[in-house]
């Protein structure tokens, strides 16, 4: 058994809960070995390879192996060269040249140059075509091929983090005869540069890869194939995977962690992540307009008991900012505390002195949301917040609540940088602004951000945004939930980034041949 991060656990409400497992190391080969096939069990439908519009959990490992992109998120959360081996700016960041790989092929054998880098960008740019990478791209005016093995992109406003955007999941490059095909083709075939090709596609049984021979990366994949196996009950999936049927569990459910973690021959990997649950408090409705009254909520909210019963202690406490600590340029953040004495202080001088009733609406999907909100009903109400909690069907959820309720619990995934993060929710124009929170100061900080080179000054820019998040309150961001997966001792090197969308399982090895 081994516990790649070690838990910790409080006492909660009177009773002890268990303590930390220590972590056991297993022997290794000194070299990696080739051969083998992974089986890699996951529990929702790859219902497409279409990777310009994917996005199931289970389907991003799949254009991970298959694609290629001009760059790639590590595990350290920042750009690594991918197709293009380098890069570099203007002072201002309105040009970006990149400098591609020579020799790459696409799985069938035809050449990769910057002409497929152009026709992939203009496709993701196209309004007509669904991209999922064209909100983080908008920035791109033009896409030119300088000559075979360099492009050049020219943006319509300064963007120093390019090469994040670049790493897009959906942004992978496709061939340019794919892309002059009927785009549904891509929906059941994948012509990549990426370590693995598609043999098999089975969207209700198996996805199988192989190998592929030319990839850029000598000697590597170490693999011969992947098997993504779909398992729809979540205890059938974890009784294979313990029982050596399987190599991995793509994502282990947190209620199931302790349990797979006990088990001799496994290891058990947790990634810190900033994937959060948030509670939205609409500042155009009373009373979230006021920031006594969010301020109190906050209060109001036991965070480690959150982490504890919601999260199963497989998380940490957030303290109302959406920048988790992985990301570049985040600060520390001062300990909110639960303090419900004076959360009631706030709301009475607010105007709420016998307490503040309030509806808050969840959605059933993910489970977590209304988990989150029951939860907190119970923290707030010593502090005089007597809620009613409204759980919803997802579908109903996102065509009445979501972007207009005034009071409601959302979840989003970890960002790549603190620009993304906060022009996806915080600014005025952000792609989902679901609270109505807008400050000209603070959307003229992101925009400085954005078109700053120079890092020192890039960190002192987005530590004044950060310390506006925190003054304000504009959400409720109670904790930060870890990312659970879980490979056989016999598998070496399985990781996922903390955004659970890159793999790199060309560094996968097998004890067995």
């Amino acid at each position: 058994m081994s516990f790649l991060t070690l838990t910790r656990r409080h006492v909660l409400m009177g009773l002890a809960a268990s303590t930390a497992l220590p972590s056991v190391g297993f022997g290794q080969s000194a070299a990696p070995k080739s051969g083998g096939t992974l089986r890699v069990s996951h529990s929702t439908r790859i219902a497409t390879l279409n990777v310009l519009s994917l996005s199931g959990p289970a389907e991003y490992p799949c254009i991970d192996m298959l694609y290629s992109g001009l760059t790639r998120i590590g595990t350290d959360n920042l750009p690594h060269p991918d197709l293009a081996e380098s890069w570099e700016a203007n002072d201002d960041a309105t040009e970006f040249t990149f400098h591609l790989r020579e020799g790459v092929t696409f799985h069938d054998g035809t050449p990769f140059s910057a002409e497929d880098v152009v026709a992939t960008y203009q496709a993701i740019l196209n309004p007509d075509i669904p991209a999922a990478a064209r909100s983080v791209l908008t920035m791109i005016d033009t896409i030119e091929a300088v000559d075979a093995t360099t492009v050049k992109f020219t943006l319509n406003a300064p963007f120093a983090d390019l090469p994040v955007s670049t790493a897009h999941a959906n942004a992978r490059i496709l061939s340019k005869a794919a892309l002059a095909a009927p785009l549904s083709e891509l929906d059941t075939k994948a012509n990549g540069t990426g370590p693995f090709k598609l043999e098999t596609y089975d969207t209700a049984r198996m996805v199988r890869l192989v190998k592929n021979e030319n990839y850029y990366q000598p000697g590597k994949p170490y693999l011969d194939a992947v098997e993504m196996l779909l398992y729809p009950d979540l205890t059938a999936e974890t009784a294979n995977f313990l029982s050596g049927s399987t190599d991995v569990m793509l994502t282990v459910q947190q209620a199931d962690f302790q349990r797979i973690a006990d088990a001799q021959g496994v290891q058990a990997l947790r990634v810190p992540s900033g994937r959060y649950a948030c509670v939205v408090m609409r500042q155009d409705a009373e009373p979230w307009n006021d920031v006594r009254v969010r301020k109190a909520l906050a209060l109001a909210t036991d965070r480690e008991l959150l982490v504890e019963v919601i999260l199963e202690g497989l998380g940490r406490p957030a303290q109302d900012s959406l920048v988790p600590p992985e990301l570049q340029f985040a600060t520390e953040k001062p300990v909110v505390p639960y303090d419900p004495e004076a959360a009631r202080a706030l709301l009475a001088e607010a105007g709420y002195p016998d307490g503040l009733k309030a509806t808050l609406v969840a959605s059933d999907r993910p489970a977590i949301r209304a988990q989150t909100a029951i939860a907190l009903k119970q923290t707030a109400a010593a502090a005089g917040f007597d809620l009613t909690i409204e759980t919803m069907p997802h579908d109903t959820y996102l065509a009445n609540v979501w972007m207009k309720g005034a009071f409601y619990v959302g979840y989003w995934g970890m960002q790549p940088t603190i620009d993304a993060t906060y022009n996806l929710l915080l600014t005025s124009d952000a792609s989902y602004q679901d609270t109505e929170w807008k400050n000209a100061e603070f959307d003229a900080l992101i925009a400085e951000g954005r078109s700053t080179v120079d890092e020192g000054k890039r960190a002192e820019i987005y530590a004044k945004a950060q310390e506006m998040e925190l003054a304000d309150v504009p959400y409720i961001v109670p904790f930060f939930e870890d990312v659970l997966t879980a490979s056989s001792a016999g598998t070496h090197d399985w990781e996922v980034a903390p955004i659970s969308r890159f793999f790199h399982v060309e560094d996968v090895w097998l004890d067995r041949a």
